[in-house]
Formats: C-alpha cells, sequence, structure tokens
C-alpha cells in the first residue's frame, strides 16, 4: 500500500478503526520498571527532551501541590506503548525518580524548603519522606489511541496516523507568553489593574508608550499586555543599579521583586500613576522637540531618558525643570552626536556604556549624583538582598500542611456540548474571568478543533472554578470553547458580565486536513449537507474537572491557570520540532543522518553537554538549506526562494520557514515533490563537501576529530571576520550567505582556486561586519557577481576546423596530448581544453589539443600536471 492517504484512507481509519479510550494511573504504578518497559516515551517523531531543571521543578512542585496536569497521549499499537504527546512532562517524572536532577530554588514557587532535594533524599527523611508518598500516589490521566483493524495496519499508514494525533495535539496549543502570565499574576494587585485600566481607556498613552518605548514589529494599540510589562518594569528600574541590571542574572526576577515591595509600601496609587504618565508625556514631548530639530534618536536613548527622570523624581527634583526647550535639545544634540553608544542591545557593556551616558548628561545639568544609581552600594545591596529573600517561610507552604492543602477534585465529568452552551445561557458560565487572556486562536486550528470533534478525537479536560455563587469560571479551556461558541453561533458572559460572540463567531470550516469535503461549510451549511453532523458536536462529550471553592477555600485558580498554561519552550509552528513530528519518514531520516556525519562542526548551535537543550536549530538549518537546493533546482534563481533586505546594521536574508512548511506537506502527499526534495538533501552534502574543501588549507593530523575541530574553528574565523569578540554566535544569515556565494561554483573549480576562494570569502564577510551600515543588498550581489564571475566556466564556444585540427596535430608530433601514444587523422580523437574550463582554463585555440577519446574521458577535469 502507498505510504501516501488519502482523504478516504484517512476517514475510514478514524472513524471506524481508531478507538479511544480514557484512563488514570498513579504515579508509581505508570512508572513502575515492568511498565516502562512497555512504553517508548522518545518515538522518532518526538523532539528531544530541553527542559532545563527549573522547568522540571516547577512541574515537579505541580505534582507535589495535588495540581492538575494535562494528560499524557498514548498510542498502543499492539506489543507496546508511544508517548505522542507528553515526552517531556513524562521524562521528567522518569528523571525525577532516578535522581537525575535535583530540585532548584528558582524552579520551587511555594516548596522553597525542599531546593536542592533529589527524589532519593526526601525518600531517606522522615521529615519529607510524606512527600514521596504523595508524589508516587498522585494519578496522571491518560487519553489512549488504538488502531482496531483486522488485518494489521500497514505500518507506514499507522505512522501517519500517529503523527495526525500528535499534530492535532501539538499544533493547537498556543502557550502563553509573558504579558498573558503577568495578566493573571497581578490579576489581583491594586496598581497594576490601575494601570491596566488606564490602558484600556486612554489610547493616547499607550501610543506614545508603543512609538517610543516598544519594537516596531508590536502591535500599536491591541498589544496591551506589553505596554503593562514595560510599565512595570520602568516604575522600579531607577530602584536596580544599573551595575547589577546589566550582569542580567535574575534580572527579571529582581525586578519583579521590587515591583512587588512597590506595591505594598505604595500609598496613594492614584499620585504614583498620574506621576509615570507625566513622566511618558515629558519623554515623548522630548522626541517631538528632537524631530523638529530633526534629530534621529534611538529607540534605547529613550529607555534611558525615562529612567534619568525617574531618577530625578527620586531626588526630588522638580520636574518642571526638566521640561525646558533649550534643555531638552542640548541633551537631544548630545545623544544624537554619540548615537554608536545607544546600540539595541542587552550585553553588559553595551547597557552600561548607554545609561552611564545618560547619567552623564543629566549630572552636567542637574546638581545631582548618579553615582549610586549606576554603580551601587552597600546599602542597595542589602536592601536588594532583602527583597530578594523576601518569601520567607511564613508566605511558604508548611511541608506538614501539604496533604491537607492539595486540591480536591472529582474525575472528569462528560458534559455534551449542547448541555455546556445550556448552562451558559443562564450566565452561570464566565469564560473570561479577568486573570485570563484574550481570545487568540486563528480559524485554521479553531476549524482543525471543530474536524477532530466530527472525527470522535477526545479533547484535553476543560478545568472549572466553582465559585461560591454557582457562577464557573473557565481556568482551562477557554480557547477550545471559544471555537466552540463561536463554530455554533452561541455567545458567552465576558468578564464585565456582558453577553458577547466570538472574534470567529460563525466561521468556515478552513485547511481541514481529513474530512476536506466539509472545507468553507459554517455551523449551518452542515444541516443542508448532512443532519446528523450538527447532532455529532451537540452531542460530543468534553471532559470538564470541576473544582469547588467550597470543598477548596484555599484554592487559587490564577495558579492553577499559570501551570497549566506557561507550558515551557513550546513548540514553534514552523521549526524543525514541528516538522520532525509529521514530516515524511524517509526526508526527516536523511536530514537527521547527513547532519550527524558534520554535527561537531556545521552547526548553529553546539550541543556541548546534557545540560544543553538540544531545540534541533541544526537539523532546521540543515532542512533550510535543503529547501534552498530544491527551489534552485526547480528555478535556478536563488533571489525567488527567499528574500534579502536592508537593516539599520546592515543586511538580512530570510528562508520562509511557513514555505518550507508548506513544501514539507507537498512531499508528504506528492511523490515527485519527495523525490526533488530528497535531491536537496544530496545537494546540500556538495554544498557542504565545497565548503570543507574551502576551509581546509592546510595539514591537519589526528583523524575525525582533530578535522572537526579544525573545520569549526576555520567556519568560527570565517564568520567572526577579524572582530575582536571573546565568543562568535553563529546565525542562520551567516551559513545563507556562504551558500549564496559556494553554491554556484563548480565542485573542480573549487578544488583548483581553494586557496584563493577562501580568501575572497574572508574579504567579503570583512567588508560585511566593517562595514554593515553600509552595506546594501545592491552592494552585496555586486560583490557576489563579482565573485561568481572570478570562479564562473568560461562556455565552450572555439570549433576547430579540420585543417586546424590537421595543423594541432602536426605540432603534438602526432602523438596524444595526454597519453603521448601515437595518434592520427582517421583515429577515434576529441579537442580537449589543455587546462580545463572547469577549473579556469580560457576557451581559445592555444588551450586547445588533440587527444585520443578514451584518454580524454579518463582525464576527466584534471589540470595538466596530473
Amino acid at each position: 500500500m502507498s505510504g501516501f492517504l488519502t482523504q478516504e484512507d484517512f476517514e475510514k481509519i478514524f472513524t471506524s478503526h481508531l478507538k479511544i479510550g480514557t484512563y488514570s494511573r498513579s504515579i508509581e504504578s505508570l512508572f513502575s520498571l515492568r511498565s516502562l518497559n512497555k512504553i517508548d516515551y522518545k518515538p522518532y517523531y518526538q523532539r528531544n527532551y530541553v527542559w532545563d531543571d527549573h522547568k522540571a521543578t516547577y512541574f515537579i512542585e505541580s505534582i507535589l501541590l495535588g495540581t492538575e496536569i494535562p494528560p499524557l497521549i498514548f498510542f498502543d499499537n499492539g506489543s507496546g506503548t508511544e508517548v505522542i504527546d507528553g515526552r517531556q512532562r513524562f521524562e521528567t517524572i522518569k528523571r525525577f525518580k532516578e535522581n537525575e536532577f535535583s530540585l532548584t530554588r528558582n524552579g520551587l514557587e511555594a516548596l522553597k524548603q525542599i531546593a536542592k532535594a533529589t527524589y532519593e533524599s526526601l525518600q531517606a527523611s522522615s521529615e519529607t519522606k510524606s512527600i514521596i508518598n504523595l508524589f508516587l500516589t498522585a494519578k496522571i490521566r491518560i487519553i489512549e489511541f488504538k488502531i482496531v483493524s483486522e488485518p494489521r495496519l500497514d505500518l507506514a499508514l499507522e505512522d501517519k496516523v500517529k503523527k495526525e494525533i500528535f499534530g492535532r495535539y501539538n499544533s493547537g496549543i498556543t502557550p502563553l507568553k509573558k504579558p498573558e502570565i503577568d495578566n493573571a499574576l497581578y490579576d489581583a494587585d491594586s496598581v497594576f489593574r490601575k494601570f491596566k485600566n488606564l490602558v484600556k481607556q486612554d489610547s493616547e498613552f499607550c501610543n506614545m508608550i508603543t512609538d517610543l518605548f516598544l519594537p516596531k514589529e508590536s502591535e500599536r494599540v491591541s498589544d496591551r499586555g506589553r505596554i503593562l510589562q514595560f510599565i512595570r518594569r520602568y516604575l522600579v528600574l531607577y530602584k536596580f543599579p544599573i551595575r547589577y541590571y546589566s550582569w542580567g542574572n535574575n534580572r527579571t526576577e529582581t525586578l519583579d521583586k521590587l515591583y512587588e515591595h512597590m506595591t505594598n509600601e505604595v500609598d496613594n496609587i492614584d499620585d504614583l500613576c498620574n506621576k509615570f504618565v507625566q513622566k511618558i508625556r515629558l519623554v515623548h514631548r522630548m522626541k517631538q522637540i528632537f524631530t523638529e530639530k530633526n534629530l534621529i534618536l534611538k529607540r534605547p536613548a529613550f529607555e534611558c531618558l525615562l529612567w534619568a527622570i525617574q531618577v530625578l523624581d527620586a531626588e526630588q527634583i522638580d520636574l518642571s525643570e526638566v521640561n525646558n526647550n533649550d534643555l531638552i535639545e542640548r541633551l537631544g544634540q548630545a545623544i544624537s552626536n554619540n548615537n554608536h553608544k545607544f546600540i539595541d542591545s542587552h550585553y553588559y557593556s553595551n547597557v552600561q556604556e548607554r545609561f552611564s551616558f545618560t547619567a552623564k548628561l543629566f549630572e552636567q545639568e542637574f546638581s545631582v549624583n548618579f553615582r549610586v544609581y549606576l554603580e551601587g552600594n552597600k546599602k542597595t545591596r542589602d536592601e536588594l538582598n532583602l527583597i530578594r529573600k523576601s518569601k520567607n517561610d511564613d508566605t511558604v507552604t508548611i511541608l506538614g500542611e501539604l496533604a491537607s492543602l492539595r486540591v480536591t477534585k472529582p474525575e472528569p465529568s462528560l458534559n455534551s456540548i449542547d448541555d455546556i452552551a445550556t448552562v451558559m445561557d443562564r450566565d452561570m458560565f464566565l469564560v473570561r474571568p479577568s486573570y485570563q487572556r484574550s481570545e487568540v486562536i486563528n480559524i485554521s486550528k479553531a476549524s482543525s478543533i471543530i474536524e477532530s470533534i466530527l472525527l470522535g478525537i477526545s479533547l484535553p479536560p476543560i478545568f472549572i472554578y466553582k465559585r461560591k455563587d454557582d457562577v464557573s469560571e473557565v481556568i482551562d479551556g477557554q480557547q477550545r470553547l471559544l471555537t466552540i461558541l463561536g463554530f455554533i453561533g452561541k455567545s458567552y458572559m465576558d468578564e464585565n458580565g456582558n453577553q458577547c460572540t466570538s472574534k470567529n463567531s460563525g466561521f468556515p470550516l478552513k485547511g481541514l486536513k481529513i474530512l476536506k469535503h466539509l472545507n468553507n461549510k459554517t455551523y449551518n451549511d452542515l444541516k443542508d449537507f448532512d443532519a446528523s453532523l450538527q447532532d455529532k458536536i451537540l452531542d460530543f462529550g468534553l471532559l470538564v474537572v470541576e473544582i469547588q471553592e467550597n470543598l477548596n477555600p484555599e484554592f487559587n485558580p490564577v495558579d492553577l491557570f499559570v501551570r497549566l498554561n506557561n507550558k515551557p519552550y513550546p513548540i514553534r509552528e514552523n521549526s524543525f520540532e514541528m516538522w520532525n513530528s509529521w514530516v515524511d519518514r524517509d526526508i526527516i531520516e536523511s536530514i537527521r543522518k547527513n547532519l550527524d556525519k558534520h554535527r561537531e562542526w556545521f552547526y548553529i548551535k553546539l550541543v556541548k553537554s546534557s545540560n544543553d537543550r538540544d531545540r534541533m536549530e541544526n537539523e532546521e538549518l540543515y532542512t533550510s538549506l535543503a529547501y534552498l537546493e530544491y527551489q534552485h533546482l526547480k528555478r535556478k534563481d536563488a533571489d525567488k526562494s527567499w528574500s534579502i533586505y536592508n537593516r539599520n546594521d546592515g543586511i538580512n536574508l530570510r528562508v520562509p520557514s511557513h514555505e518550507i512548511t508548506r513544501l514539507l506537506q507537498n512531499a508528504f502527499e506528492d511523490e515527485e515533490v519527495k523525490t526533488n526534495f530528497l535531491k536537496g538533501i544530496k545537494n546540500v552534502e556538495s554544498f557542504v563537501k565545497k565548503v570543507k574543501l574551502i576551509l581546509l588549507d592546510r595539514d591537519v593530523e589526528g583523524g575525525k576529530e582533530a578535522l572537526d575541530k579544525f573545520f569549526g574553528d576555520e567556519l568560527n574565523l570565517l564568520f567572526k571576520a577579524q572582530r575582536q569578540v571573546r565568543s562568535c554566535r553563529r546565525t542562520k544569515q551567516d551559513f545563507y550567505i556562504l551558500w549564496y556565494l559556494v553554491n554556484p561554483l563548480n565542485l573542480e573549480m573549487v578544488k583548483f582556486n581553494r586557496l584563493k576562494i577562501k580568501q575572497d570569502l574572508q574579504n567579503i564577510f570583512y567588508d560585511l561586519r566593517k562595514n554593515s551600515e553600509n552595506f546594501t543588498k545592491d552592494l552585496f550581489r555586486s560583490k557576489a557577481q563579482n565573485f561568481y564571475g572570478k570562479y564562473a566556466i568560461k562556455p565552450r564556444q572555439t570549433k576547430l576546423s579540420e585543417a586546424e585540427k590537421l595543423e594541432k596535430l602536426k605540432e603534438q608530433d602526432n602523438r596524444c596530448a595526454i597519453s603521448g601514444s601515437p595518434l592520427f587523422i582517421g583515429d577515434d580523437i576529441e579537442v580537449d581544453h589543455n587546462i580545463p574550463l572547469s577549473i579556469g582554463g580560457v576557451d581559445s585555440i592555444e588551450n586547445l589539443q588533440i587527444t585520443h577519446r578514451d584518454s580524454n574521458r579518463k582525464k576527466g577535469s584534471k589540470p595538466p600536471s596530473q
């Protein structure tokens, strides 16, 4: 049977041969030796284990606190079980049980007392042994898929079914962003709520912050979360000496602590808010004056100005003294003349330089010493240490009370979509409590959820907090509920108690992979198309976990919301981690096999130890190069396969990852596309071979290990381009530029001119780095064309007449120019270039010679001396 599934294959398997079961198992049972021997938790289509010890610790703490965790998704193939979704969670539990990491302080939110503990040390202590008992008896929910058919499915089809299930549980995930987490964590904070209301009501204020401080790619009005995040940071940054801030160690955690300390100490929230707004308006007025005077300042300069104004206010300087046109113009002129000090970088030296320069400007204008705000002193160090340790034992869960504080929750109940919609009609459901994020799911992902429902594929549970007033808050599952409500055209109650509809209300299905005949159909269209489909949706059972406030008076829904949604290291949609899970197995294995041969030197990230998280960036780079090779085979024009554009700091080359995804999808369905992509992978190997030839310019002894180190060092030197930097961080840009330059070169030309080519490449990279601001895409293309012209194979145009052949033969004393054997007109002769065109020979009569045909074919592209 073909490895390419038809729609009929998929639909038949998913509707008739897919059995889905849900159950719970204790950690002790699931991770017993006998059970583990039957479970493959890292099948080839799974990404690598990427959680660091802090993330792993946070997850273990969630289990110890009795917090619900997302279910594991299993696939039972009859002879064993594969973990389709949940490898990170599964392996974290296994690693903890096997003492492979210690619990970290930064990873623990509530149980700081057990920092540095291992499973073994907790079990060995009489004080903490009860924690291990809680851990072992904790229940893990499992959704298990099994193909029920006789005879057994073709292995290729079974593989594609597993990948389809994996994709449904991973591609639809939209993890919380940091501003969304903050919105939940600070929901009860009065200062945060004051600014949150201001941001909602004052669009002019939002536009000022966005224009002054936020990167250009951020949305101008709707990105309220990032605006609030900025406000929280800059309310307290002046309390954090720049020397410590620029180090970057626990920078975010320290700012969070400073903010929490400030909110506990503030007496007048309105005054705090009004003063901050006044400062933002002052910086905005500064920018207006700079613009009038044709002074151009970079974004970090405005951050430094706001910081300096905060310092002046802290030193009780009347800010009206700053609101002076002449003063503002002097500040702007000085900063504009030193724009190089204000590059948008978080490196220690760059941060120090821009803040120190700003401090000196303000010290010259005002009688204020900024030293303590830059360098700190013993007093500020002691205050910072005290604030960082503010979460003392009295605010930490007491271990002896841990069992009693664990959430009391029943097994999930099965509620039909129709039943849930009915309860919502009675205003008893709050889909969007104030700590929830906005609706973020797009129509393609929403359509995939509806398709899963029509196929009877279980969705992850929805978590409900049943308050004492009988209103049910949706803690987790909001996006799924809004998708369903939007499709069937039902309203819901928002955080303000108003009835509203989903942003995608009444949407037509789009991008369905299995039920393709339902694409472009709305819920109302289904009735005319197949009346049973509407019933199938309304009767679909959603798993609901209800946590009652009456039974859990200490329960905090925000904590569960964050723990369920704060997914560390989520899989990016257009990345190798995602491609690895569903792309044709032959393609994936070819990429990984080839890369393994060069991994020690041909990398974008070198994974040195088990502590380094391998996000498959190297495989992603290799796939991008294969995509370029594929397009080169099809188009012969590299510029149409990617975009080259100018940036402030030089040029940028971008390969569209969504186009790679689209091509890989085609390769999954079309044998010809797959074959050509495999050719592209093979051509990447030719490119790598040419790079090795260019890099190797001396004898290297010591075998493969020594060679790999040499290639890695030489590639670093090429990319560093004589810059005096301590370390070289490789980027995709570096490899794309190298491919752009080297790919068109003939292999024999590279062999013969490798030393010159290496020098020319070094010169191009040097020019690119040294003159980055003036190195435009047109200049880059011009240099590339000159480079190609220097090593291009000259076309063969010169032909000899019979008389000229006879003359040449006499000059050669009737002997073959290659073998020296006798040669006469009438023999099987060929006219050959003495110095082959493929290594730079000239196409002229002087460079032509007469040879035996066999000798010429055997010689190939070798130069005369060989």
